[in-house]
């Protein structure tokens, strides 16, 4: 009965990852132990590995309509791809709690910075790649692994907002260029999940549930098929305040989960 929820799953991540240029996993997290029971260790890695093949097919589509800005990518990606490696063979160490109180703090200053971008940024307008933008980019990416490692954010999360506040991307390219990222970031952890594993049963191997990341991602790219050709038509900063809405909301759920209203 459970299995019904996974076209609706795939319809949140479709909405998210081409919208709002985030990979879904901020929303895997939190919805795969509550659907599937999983724990929160394999509910990351299942997160990541799913993501990595949405990601990876938006960006092939939004690159025919050359929407991608390369150049903000090479900069981004190979830090991420680096960190995310590392995080997620660190993840598999670290207690539940510990990658709440992480997570919690990301989405909450993520969430606020872009919340604030939305409604008193002057009107945006992309400026030149200087040197400094290409550093603070480097610096960006590896904090995006790093959040796509730990805690199974495909780290257009970080990544996203960091594109915004330098102001390096027209708008019709956020989303795709945030979706060129997220291909190295997931890709690189799902890695470091599969790295050493073995097969525990016939639909998991290691921490991840290959079955779960396969029904989500089916329907991920159904939807996503009719949903990409809209994606420019929401204005930049209605796009902004969803992406913080989401953020904040995902925040007070985690407060939840570490029983802080308690």
């Amino acid at each position: 009965m459970i299995w019904l929820f996974v076209p609706l799953v795939g319809l949140a991540v479709s909405v998210v990852s081409v919208f709002l240029g985030l990979g879904g996993g901020i929303l895997l997290v939190p919805i795969l132990p509550l659907l599937f029971g999983l724990d929160l260790h394999s509910s990351v890695a299942t997160s990541v590995f799913t993501i990595t093949f949405v990601v990876m097919e938006n960006t092939y589509r939004f690159q025919q309509s050359k929407w991608v800005h390369w150049p903000v990518v090479v900069w981004m990606a190979p830090a991420a791809a680096l960190a995310s490696f590392s995080a997620a063979r660190l993840s598999a160490h670290l207690n539940e709690e510990i990658l709440l109180i992480l997570l919690l703090i990301i989405l909450g200053i993520i969430g606020l910075r872009t919340l604030v971008f939305s409604f008193f940024a002057p009107r945006y307008e992309p400026q030149k790649l200087s040197l400094s933008k290409r550093i603070l980019l480097l610096l960006g990416g590896g904090v995006a692994g790093l959040t796509s490692g730990l805690i199974g954010i495909g780290s257009g999360v970080i990544q996203g907002p960091v594109m915004i506040f330098l102001k390096v991307v027209k708008p019709v390219q956020l989303t795709p260029t945030s979706n060129a990222n997220m291909v190295f970031t997931t890709l690189f952890a799902s890695f470091g999940f599969l790295w050493g594993s073995k097969v525990v049963s016939w639909n998991q191997f290691g921490l991840i549930r290959w079955d779960i990341s396969l029904g989500i991602f089916t329907f991920a790219s159904l939807f996503s098929h009719f949903l990409r050709p809209w994606q420019n038509h929401l204005p930049f900063r209605v796009k902004s305040l969803l992406l913080s809405l989401v953020l904040l909301a995902l925040t007070i759920r985690v407060c939840f989960q570490l029983n802080l209203f308690s």
